[in-house]
């Protein structure tokens, strides 16, 4: 099970779990609740439910059944983690890893210890988190896994870049080349680590670049909060470039998606993003109102590093808004919680923020202690600009208040040493720009100092600052635009492809519904045929017409003896009865009657039902109509109607369905004319024996005279059931471009070959009644496909292939010899010699014998037939490919056989020969 799937695999995994029951759901449902664990929170654990009840029940070895157990006890330990329930998330991710440890699995331990070292970072606990990282990098050395190990080693640099950057940006050219694609799973990380590097190195284009790359991989490969933090993070890079609107669009952007996850962490740091913008614009009281809900957010998460960091913008926002007291608070508590962790990036901005409330606040002396404090860590750290700023606040105070003079001062006030000490260092840093500021705080200092000339050449210099700002500035502007423009299409980019999933994933309901539809057409199918009664057919038909389309009215019209009229058998319209008269078959305004006229659909998607014909006597105005015509080859049996009161109730997916019944229902009406007629025949026939016996009684020289009665009595029974046969042939013959001649072409030809072979007598004459239903399952087939004129696609011809297993299905439970064996033929005649044939794949003499003759014969004649969508071979083509394929599709002895008796072969192809 990969750590991460893409869009397209969680959609496959959705679709192949719809098609699933039962026990057999758990099959999928582990795999798509652990990927779902960040897209969904909520089905995840749903499905985590459903499975753990159907571990109870399935016939699992207690490993198999383990190891479901640990991979569901980490998706809930994920879950509870984005949820900031952590001492939970640990209790799980613990349970989880010393399960997969007992089974051996290296895989399953080191996405355990992944979620230990996110519940680690949760709590700022560095050390522990790096621990489980390098534990997880051995696990998934030891199983192999190349995928997880790019996937941690992109997390460790991720997390190093805070503490070296250039160390980090080596070691990534090192590990990754950036010439060799990566799985987007592992991209996301690589990405937001090289984003870390430049912005910490200054190259914040660079950086917004590659956050960006980051939230598409991570939102790709299902790492929804790391897609979060990522946005947030390149808006906090457009603040630093200058462009403000472009970091406020953009962090609303991560607030919107942290908005819809809910988790209180991810919510709260795209707040606390968004405050510091709204600051840096200016906008103090909404930034104060949005860092509160930051940290109302986090609030389970006070021990966090971005807690701590929220505060401290809480604090900067009080400092501008004249509110040093609040401020203090602000950096005094945000100073706990980094001392806590060990930050001490964070630790010197709380002592430089406590400095300045502290000054403002009247306490010279405890703000110079914190500030000395906050010097001598920003040397230790060997951050220039950290000790430039600190340097500054350092004049600040002394130009505030009255204060011993620093050690070392040789310059005419203490403000000028420490700001002369900020601009030493400014000069030394390489490529730092000097803020216009800072000299116009040196051009006062010296001001102050009476040193007039100094005062005006750093005012000069201030000027030129600003003017070089500008330039700066402009240049920061361009840079931002560039890059915004670049994400614009980076984020049209990925909206096409997220649009393209959507579209996928429409398109997989869509087949899924397909198949549902055919699955129920093919179960409805087999009812409706099936039934021998012509109430149980209207009443099948009513009720799942019902289930299919939306039905106001149906009603089914028979043909009357003599074939001039149409005699209601069926209506019903809002489950009300009504009776009618018989409509005259040249009825110029009954849609029926046309319909059975022209032998043709008719459909009607808005034709409102004004003053109704006599024959519809219900009250509803239906406007939505669909009539097809009930037809056994050129045979008239009737029509059969579906109405709504609804305008456009039935598009091309219900005219396919109601086409599809309408032939069911034919069929199955025939039938059971058929039925009925052997029915009476048997009747026929008992009353016939009854007189007999009673005339063998009274006359019994009249014996040999009786007998020839039972004799026809009996030979019309066996009529009625080859009458029945021949009828269900000719229904798929009605569905398929095949014609009557092909039907008894191949039944000869198998008849032939079943002589040749030495088979009984009474074998050769049940085969050659039988074979013509080889094909009564294409009935079951969609004319979209059995109809196509082109080739069938992969998918198409799977389902075509049900044929086979819909012919046995309405053939198999008749208590007639004939019927079972064409039930056998149906589903066997496409199984081959080898095994590589369908449904089942049987091979050799598994397959049955009458099975295979027809395949020979179906073939052949198949292949010497014209039919629309191909040309005839030629006898010797055709011929050369059935002996090529003896031994692989066809049984060898009946090959032999069939070409041995050539003669009798073209003598059947030139007495059955297809009508122009």
């Amino acid at each position: 099970m990969e750590l991460f799937a893409l869009d397209p695999e969680v959609i496959d995994l959705e679709t192949r779990l719809s098609t699933l029951h039962g026990t057999d759901r758990l099959s999928v449902i582990p795999a798509l609740a652990w990927h779902l664990r960040q897209r969904d929170c909520k089905r995840a654990l749903l499905l985590v439910n459903e499975a753990e009840e159907l571990l109870t029940q399935v016939a699992w070895n207690e490993g198999r059944r383990q190891a479901c157990h640990a991979r569901l006890l980490l998706v809930l330990g994920e879950v509870a983690w984005l949820f900031a329930q952590l001492d939970a998330g640990e209790q799980y991710a613990e349970a989880a890893v010393e399960n997969f440890a007992q089974l051996g699995d290296r895989v399953g331990c080191g996405d355990g210890q992944i979620l230990r070292a996110a519940l680690c970072t949760e709590r700022g606990d560095s050390t522990g988190r790096d621990a489980c990282l390098n534990q997880a990098q051995d696990d998934f050395r030891a199983a192999g896994d190349s995928t997880r190990l790019q996937i941690i080693r992109a997390m460790q640099l991720s997390h190093a870049s805070w503490r070296d950057a250039p160390g980090t940006a080596a070691r990534l050219q090192q590990q990754f080349d950036p010439d060799q694609p990566l799985p987007a799973s592992a991209q996301a990380w690589v990405s937001s680590a090289s984003a870390l590097v430049a912005t910490f190195t200054g190259e914040l284009g660079q950086a917004i670049k590659h956050f960006l790359q980051a939230h598409h991989c991570a939102l790709e490969s299902g790492q929804i909060r790391h897609a979060i933090f990522s946005v947030s993070n390149a808006a906090d890079n457009f603040a630093s470039l200058g462009d403000l609107d472009a970091a406020l669009e953009w962090d609303e952007l991560a607030l919107a998606q942290a908005q819809t996850s809910g988790w209180p962490g991810t919510l709260g740091s795209a707040q606390m993003q968004t405050g510091n913008v709204l600051r840096l614009l200016g906008r103090l009281p909404e930034a104060h109102a949005i860092l509160n809900e930051a940290l109302e957010s986090m609030r389970e998460l006070q021990g966090a590093s971005r807690y701590s960091l929220a505060l401290q913008y809480q604090g900067d926002v009080a400092l501008d808004m004249g509110e040093p007291a609040a401020a203090l608070d602000c950096f005094l508590h945000a100073e706990t919680i980094a001392a806590s962790l060990g930050e001490l990036f964070y630790l010197l901005r709380c002592w430089r923020g406590q400095a300045s409330a502290l000054g403002r606040l009247g306490e010279p002396e405890q703000a110079l202690s914190k500030i000395s404090s906050a010097l001598l860590r920003a040397r230790e750290l060997g951050s220039g600009d950290e000790q430039i700023k600190v340097l500054r606040v350092f004049a600040e105070l002394y130009q505030q208040h009255a204060l011993p003079a620093p050690e070392g001062q040789r310059a005419p006030s203490a403000s000028l040493h420490f700001l002369l000490q900020a601009l030493q260092i400014a000069n030394g840093i390489k490529g730092y720009i000097l803020p216009s500021d800072l000299l116009d705080e040196v051009a006062n200092a010296y001001a102050a100092a009476g040193d007039a000339a100094q005062a005006r050449n750093y005012g000069q210099a201030a000027a030129a600052a600003r003017d070089n700002k500008r330039l700066d500035d402009a240049r920061n502007r361009a840079m931002a635009m560039q890059v915004r423009q670049e994400s614009a299409l980076a984020r049209a980019e990925a909206e096409y492809h997220h649009r393209l999933a959507q579209a996928e994933s429409q398109r997989a309901a869509q087949l899924q519904e397909a198949s549902a539809t055919l699955e129920t057409l093919g179960r409805v199918g087999r009812e409706i045929t099936g039934s021998l009664n012509t109430d149980a057919v209207f009443a099948a038909l009513y009720r799942h017409l019902g289930q299919l389309l939306d039905t106001t009215s149906f009603f089914v019209y028979l043909l009357e003896p003599g074939g001039h009229a149409l005699k209601a058998a069926f209506i019903n319209e809002a489950r009300h009865h009504f009776p009618s008269p018989l409509i005259s078959l040249h009825d110029p305004q009954s849609l029926t009657a046309r319909c059975a006229r022209e032998r043709c659909e008719l459909f009607y998607p808005m034709a409102a039902r004004n003053n109704p014909p006599e024959h519809l006597m219900g009250p509803l105005e239906t406007q939505s109509m669909m009539f097809s015509p009930l037809l056994i080859g050129d045979r008239l049996l009737g029509v059969m109607a579906v109405q709504a009161v609804d305008s456009h109730a039935y598009g091309e997916r219900e005219q396919s369905i109601f086409r599809t019944l309408a032939a069911y229902a034919a069929i199955a009406l025939d039938n059971a004319g058929a039925y009925a007629a052997a029915e009476t025949a048997r009747q026929q026939a008992n009353a016939a024996l009854e007189a007999l016996n009673e005339a063998r009684a009274k006359l019994a020289d009249r014996a040999e005279w009786l007998a020839e009665e039972v004799r026809k009595a009996t030979n019309q029974i066996v009529q009625r059931e080859r009458e029945t046969v021949i009828r269900l042939s000719k229904a798929a013959e009605y569905r398929d471009p095949e014609t009557g001649a092909h039907i008894l072409r191949m039944a000869h030809y198998s008849e032939l070959i079943a002589r040749a072979l030495g088979l009984p007598v009474a074998d050769q004459e049940l085969l050659l009644e039988a074979a013509p239903m080889h094909d009564i399952g294409k009935v079951g087939i969609t004319d979209s496909i059995l109809l196509k004129p082109g080739r069938l696609t992969p998918e198409e011809f799977e389902v075509m292939k049900l044929h086979a297993s819909y012919g046995y299905e309405i053939l198999k439970d008749s208590s007639s010899l004939v019927l079972q064996a064409g039930a056998a033929i149906a589903l066997g005649h496409h199984e081959k010699y080898d095994g590589t044939g369908y449904p089942q794949g049987l091979k050799g003499e598994a397959i049955p014998i009458f099975s295979r003759i027809v395949a020979v014969a179906d073939v052949f004649d198949a292949l010497t037939s014209e039919r629309p969508y191909k040309k005839a071979w030629t006898l010797e083509a055709a011929a050369a490919h059935i002996q090529a394929h003896a031994g692989s599709h066809f049984d060898p002895d009946c090959v032999r056989v069939f070409f041995e008796r050539w003669d009798e072969v073209l003598d059947i192809r030139q007495r059955f020969q297809d009508e122009d």
